[in-house]
């Protein structure tokens, strides 16, 4: 019908670079390369790295209490945190050694996270958070150009997920340089963000290939209506020289991302049904992780040596109902990962994943009424089969009262343990030698040993799987052509915003 043709034609007009950008566009007959294939495997051995953000900020001193301390910590937990307090009874009780308490109570709703522990696969960071320097609770009050990012979401996300607080590394992410470094020492790297983009996935233009957005439920289609993929592709053709870039970018980046497309539908469609054999949960949580387990089981189809996955758990913004909503979420995250954790080990990977958890700030021991307001340091987990766990790294504070060295109005804790120690570990484990690691964590010159802690202690290197039996296959050209092309349109896409700023 004239409806339906007029549908077509909006349909392939919105596509076309005229459409976006303002560049003259005088196409060839010749048709637009679609950038090859996969990347043959390397042989190096696979390992991925989930992270995952609780975004709102979470209470993660009701994550991790203090129980059994010498200098009565629970009780002032108690008198501090007053109704939103969990009482002792219900807490899962771990051991601990180095810390102010000999044993710690982890969120009654964590069982996972208290097995891990036992099991040695999961360790907590403790009063961990974004600094840009050590800093004092004197300093802090005395020079307030130190902390006029504070206690906002959108600030502190940014800077939790670039660690890059003096822009040493401009508009890239902990992540993004991550697989920056890698792929420059020659590891085939992908970067997915699960259902929204994230900063920390950004790399430096031109370095590492860019990431790439999937649903919770796996990878999106491209709607195009039968019998209109000549026309599309017409529409994207080689353009002549005089042409310009931008709109030439845009086809290549077009045709790219829909072959691309198509390349991971097959990888994944190609996978039994039953490659996922445990039952994850159908929330946001439960669904994303399962999408992840799901790309992970394609990894030699896809030619990767290292995956890397941003994930969002939302709603940690706990400004009312504190306890309600963190005993909803937490029993979220734990059945998920419990679904995740078997997959892992089911599929043999357990040692060759690993999962850091984070939040954008703690939150104010002292209620408002029902809830809690923005903090600052708070309690992390990092799981894994290759993790140290059954330990908690980094301080925990030693007293919570107004006097406590560390804490600020309200009972908001001074990290004593900065990003950079941890994802130092991570940059490791995952094969980044230390003379590359100020490129990953450009602020770690800014912190002393005392700040930071030792990649042995945090992961067992002996705990890695073996390299996969790789035939020496040289690469083809449609995939080399691949490969530089995704190189080279952040570049382009960079000069572009620069240039229109």
């Amino acid at each position: 019908s004239a409806d339906d043709g007029l549908a077509i034609a909006q349909q392939l007009i919105v596509t076309t670079p005229e459409f976006h950008t303002t560049n003259v566009v005088e196409s060839t007959d010749q048709p637009r390369s679609d950038g090859g294939g996969f990347p043959q495997q390397t042989g190096k051995p696979y390992k991925a790295l989930i992270y995952i953000l609780f975004g709102g900020g979470c209470d993660s001193y009701n994550m991790l209490t203090p129980y059994t301390c010498s200098n009565g910590l629970y009780e002032s937990y108690k008198d501090i945190r007053q109704h939103v307090a969990i009482s002792k009874e219900h807490l899962l009780p771990i051991s601990a050694s180095g810390q102010v308490c000999s044993e710690f109570g982890i969120h009654p709703a964590l069982s996972t996270a208290k097995s891990l522990y036992d099991d040695g696969d999961l360790l907590f960071f403790a009063n961990t958070g974004t600094l840009s320097q050590s800093i004092t609770k004197e300093e802090f009050y005395e020079n307030s150009s130190i902390h006029t990012r504070l206690f906002a979401h959108n600030t502190m996300t940014l800077d939790t997920e670039r660690l890059d607080p003096n822009d040493d590394i401009s508009r890239t992410g902990i992540l993004g340089r991550m697989a920056d470094v890698l792929s420059r020492k020659g590891y085939n790297t992908a970067s997915f963000a699960i259902e929204r983009n994230s900063v920390a996935l950004q790399g430096k233009p031109g370095v590492s290939k860019a990431s790439v957005t999937i649903g919770i439920n796996g990878l999106p289609n491209v709607y195009l209506d039968p019998g209109v993929d000549d026309v599309f592709t017409m529409l994207h053709n080689k353009t002549e020289f005089s042409s310009g870039i931008f709109g030439d970018t845009w086809s290549t980046s077009l045709i790219d991302s829909v072959a691309n497309n198509k390349l991971l539908h097959k990888a994944i469609d190609s996978l039994d049904s039953t490659t996922t054999t445990a039952r994850f949960p159908t929330s946001t949580f439960g669904s994303s992780l399962e999408t992840v387990a799901r790309m992970i089981a394609s990894r030699e189809k896809r030619g990767v040596d290292v995956d890397i996955f941003h994930v969002v758990l939302t709603r940690f913004d706990t400004h009312k109902r504190n306890n309600e909503q963190l005993e909803d979420r937490f029993k979220d995250v734990n059945n998920s990962l419990r679904a995740f954790v078997k997959e892992m080990k089911t599929m043999n990977l357990w040692n060759d994943v690993t999962l850091i958890q984070t939040s954008e700030f703690g939150r104010t021991l002292t209620p408002n009424g029902s809830g809690t307001d923005h903090g600052w340091g708070g309690n992390y987990m990092l799981m894994g089969g290759s993790v140290k766990g059954g330990q908690i790294l980094g301080k925990y504070p030693t007293d919570f009262t107004t006097n406590g060295p560390l804490t600020l109005h309200r009972g908001r804790m001074i990290p004593s343990t900065p990003w950079e120690a941890p994802f130092q570990g991570i940059a490791s484990w995952l094969g980044i030698d230390a003379s590359d690691m100020l490129e990953v964590c450009p602020n770690l010159k800014s912190f002393n040993s005392s700040y930071l802690i030792d990649p042995d202690e945090i992961f067992d290197s002996a705990k890695v799987s073996s390299a996969p039996e790789v035939p020496e296959v040289p690469s083809s050209p449609s995939s080399e052509a691949f490969s530089r092309f995704t190189c080279f349109v952040p570049l382009v896409l960079s000069l572009a915003a620069t240039l229109l700023l």
